[in-house]
């Protein structure tokens, strides 16, 4: 009989913080806010449904600038009204004496609702990118020093709604992504060009949050980094992983409790890079890179106790997104031995598992960038 305790061992992050298990909620978009970015009665019922998934609990994506929101249904935190409405909710979160970290995000030229409802989505560079059904505009020196500030008014918020902790959002596409890849910033100035200044903006917007949380935070408070491994767009290569890494030494030098990996796919947390000619995974050769300093977070296609277990292989830390939703009791369940009990089929399980409306019309439209969960694409909600 395999043997999970590895799973259960407690974590201990630079600052002092203790994580009950080595399990994370992975960051997900639920589409759980109203039409503003504020939780709702979804939002509360949705994660505190999942408030044992694991010592980390990631908070899906808030935006921290108006012009920068992403989706609609996305929370937000760019405004000071936002701190009441999320306190609750972090509440909520923290019942069961896990961690909550709420991620920060600047969606850039991915601003699809930003753009809807404001006229306009920023990036590093006017680039034409084809599949985009509408322009980026060019930030000036002073739009790129309103998001740093932005991201550290959100930390600020953060820390006053009581979370334990802030994920800066370095991956997926987003804007500090933007910013790191050759494809979508030509700039010449002090932001773009070489890899050192493509660098500039993350490692300012990772400096930023660390001095307000030293102004307004304990010295526990978490501070977590995301990254995708690489950017790959057919022949445009945006970063390589040897690219990443340099971005990984930078970030873990200016002093980070934890260090996530996004990535997509079945069993994607031991992916090889696509580019270039290194043969080890990805994961292996970011976490020699970290070399012990902070923990290592790792995601991608973890559907069972067999497959978390030999995620540690390549991380300190196993994130789970899909399965998050289908069985939030999936940590429980194999600490008590009943891991045959794992059900990763939501039909009919709706009151159960609290899924928000939107999130359900999104994985029917194929909207979600996460493996499909079983069954529910055939929900029919009840809309009050």
């Amino acid at each position: 009989m395999a043997n999970y305790d590895s799973l259960f061992e407690k974590a201990t992050l630079p600052n002092g913080s203790t994580l009950n298990n080595r399990f994370a909620l992975a960051p997900m978009v639920v589409f759980d806010g109203d039409d503003e970015g504020y939780v709702t009665k979804e939002s509360d019922a949705f994660m505190q449904r999942r408030n044992d998934v694991g010592g980390l609990l990631i908070g899906g994506a808030n935006a921290v600038s108006k012009i920068g929101i992403g989706e609609q249904g996305q929370l937000a935190l760019y405004d000071d009204s936002f701190i009441e409405s999320q306190k609750e909710y972090v509440k909520g979160m923290k019942a069961k004496g896990n961690k909550a970290i709420v991620q920060l995000q600047n969606a850039g030229r991915e601003a699809h609702y930003g753009q809807r409802k404001y006229g306009k989505a920023f990036g590093p560079s006017t680039v034409d990118f084809p599949f985009l059904d509408y322009p980026v505009t060019e930030m000036t020196e002073g739009d790129i020093l309103q998001v740093i500030d932005d991201f550290g008014q959100a930390t600020r918020r953060a820390i006053e709604i009581g979370y334990d902790g802030v994920e800066v959002h370095g991956a997926n596409h987003y804007l500090l992504q933007q910013f790191f890849s050759s494809y979508s910033n030509i700039r010449e100035d002090k932001w773009g060009k070489t890899l050192e200044n493509r660098m500039r903006f993350p490692l300012a917007i990772l400096k930023e949050v660390k001095e307000t949380v030293k102004k307004y935070g304990s010295s526990d408070f978490i501070i977590g980094y995301r990254i995708s491994p690489e950017e790959i767009h057919g022949q445009n290569i945006g970063y390589t992983i040897d690219d990443a890494l340099k971005l990984v030494e930078e970030v873990v030098a200016c002093g980070v409790d934890y260090f996530h990996v996004s990535t997509f796919g079945d069993e994607s947390y031991k992916s090889l890079a696509s580019a270039g000619n290194q043969t080890k995974p990805m994961n292996t050769l970011i976490k020699n890179q970290i070399n012990g300093r902070c923990p290592l977070v790792v995601v991608g296609g973890v559907k069972s106790a067999d497959i978390a277990k030999d995620a540690l292989n390549y991380g300190d830390i196993v994130a789970m997104g899909s399965v998050a939703l289908a069985e939030p009791d999936f940590a429980n369940k194999v600490k008590e031995g009943k891991k045959d009990t794992i059900n990763l089929d939501v039909t009919g399980r709706q009151e159960d598992l609290k899924l928000p409306v939107e999130l359900a019309k999104a994985y029917a439209a194929g909207a979600l960038p996460l493996p499909p969960v079983k069954g529910i694409e055939s929900f029919t909600f009840k809309e009050d």
